[in-house]
């Protein structure tokens, strides 16, 4: 019990520095709302020539927007602790690799919310996207963002001092992550009142389950790979 408090007191200091240090600095927010800001402008313009079909396209355009905006967090995810070899003095210390981990993913968890908060609402008005099962749309949106955020993590952490890591992450992640996006949209889908023969029910007990496998071979990973 004392230990599982310890974690819990070191994830808590770590989570509140890296929000503390966001909101003082914007650096990984301002990049995300812009370029999620800006990918709604150019589908609004590519796509509103065709507004019957709104409903087959607008999943698929939240959760690119989602996708690329999330990238961009990551590849900035372990910027400050890449400077004058913070994250190394943060291992050395008693921190639990877990907590530091679960922190890092919480953080990037959270900026990723925020920016859904922001484009998904902008997309439904500049589409006039009509959504009839909110509760789905949003408990897909938290699901799928829980599992970018594990996988984008560990490998920002692994390819932190990485040179082209703008490409490198988003090669690496994009693969694991399209079972993520696949069922993102099927579920974002008949979320909006799309005509798809499928259960929204079992694609939401997937993405559940790819969290909880995720979850615990992320954090077993995350000390070997930020080692390697």
């Amino acid at each position: 019990m004392h230990e599982l408090t310890s974690i819990l007191r070191q994830f808590a200091v770590i989570i509140r520095k890296d929000l503390t240090m966001e909101f003082r600095t914007r650096d990984i927010l301002y990049p995300m709302a812009l370029f999620s800001l800006l990918l709604v402008v150019v589908f609004s313009f590519a796509f509103l020539s065709d507004p019957t079909r709104v409903r087959d396209y607008g999943p698929g355009i939240i959760w690119v927007t989602v996708l690329f905006a999330s990238t961009v967090g990551q590849n900035r995810l372990f910027d400050r602790e890449r400077e004058n070899g913070c994250l190394w003095a943060m291992l050395l210390t008693p921190a639990s690799r877990g907590a530091i981990f679960a922190a890092k993913a919480a953080g990037h968890f959270m900026f990723t919310l925020f920016m859904e908060v922001l484009t998904v609402p902008l997309i439904i008005l500049f589409f006039d996207l009509p959504v009839p099962h909110p509760a789905t749309l949003v408990a897909s949106l938290v699901l799928g963002t829980m599992g970018l955020s594990l996988i984008g993590t560990l490998f920002s952490a692994m390819l932190m001092n990485a040179r082209m890591k703008e490409v490198l992450l988003p090669l690496v992640t994009f693969p694991i992550l399209m079972p993520v996006i696949i069922a993102g949209v099927k579920v974002t889908a008949l979320a909006v009142g799309a005509q798809v023969a499928e259960d929204a029910s079992m694609w939401l007990k997937f993405l559940l389950g790819f969290d909880m496998i995720f979850g615990v071979v992320t954090l077993l990973l995350f000390d070997r790979m930020i080692r390697s």
